[in-house]
């Protein structure tokens, strides 16, 4: 089940055509990561904290189109989840906008993808560098949650699967958001009157991998 929503992350959009002028919005905070045992406040209950891992097994992908043409990439991640009698309860995702990376092209098309997609037309990382998503719980089907991009935050639910284990938390996850919740507008056809093989479509598509250790 694909849920509309509002980061495009893009995190998480992050996507598109290069070219045209039209500005956006501003991102959010960087908390510690902790490896330690803390009191969750949500719960009142003792919560072990997994920091997730920075290798391949820790994966944002990202998918934005227009008309019949797309692209897709990659962003990086770090934070951490908390777990309490064996369940994911909760939990906090950073996102460097910074590191939005294509993966559809080469040479200078990539330069100009990658840089249009950070600048002011979409994603404007020099002023919002962190997209973050702040876990709320998991019910064992739906991942429940608020997403900020761009200092815009919306609440969110997704299909998710979770494994916990006694040192690890693993999971997968596909949603879609509409990045023009979050004030990425640049080329929407709902925003602009536009020929149609100039519309950029207002979904991106996430695909994302974790994992966290004690």
């Amino acid at each position: 089940m694909k849920k509309k929503i509002i980061l495009g992350i893009a995190a998480v959009s992050m996507l598109a055509s290069c070219g045209g002028d039209q500005a956006s919005p501003a991102a959010s905070t960087t908390p510690e990561t902790s490896n330690e045992t803390i009191s969750d406040a949500s719960t009142n209950n003792d919560a072990t904290v997994y920091s997730i891992t920075k290798d391949s097994s820790s994966v944002i992908n990202w998918t934005g189109s227009a008309l019949a043409k797309s692209h897709f990439g990659t962003v990086d991640y770090s934070g951490d989840l908390k777990v309490s009698e064996g369940k994911l309860i909760g939990g906090e995702i950073l996102i460097d906008m910074t590191t939005i990376d294509s993966k559809d092209q080469e040479g200078e098309w990539k330069e100009k993808l990658d840089g249009h997609l950070k600048n002011a037309d979409f994603f404007n990382v020099d002023s919002f560098p962190t997209a973050k998503l702040e876990i709320k719980g998991f019910d064992g089907s739906n991942l429940n949650g608020a997403l900020t991009i761009k200092d815009v935050t919306k609440e969110i639910s997704f299909p998710a699967s979770v494994n916990v284990s006694e040192n690890e938390v693993s999971g997968t996850a596909e949603f879609t958001i509409n990045r023009t919740d979050y004030g990425v507008v640049y080329g929407s056809g709902n925003f602009f009157d536009l020929a149609k093989d100039k519309i950029i479509s207002d979904d991106i598509e996430f695909k994302v991998s974790i994992k966290a250790v004690k």
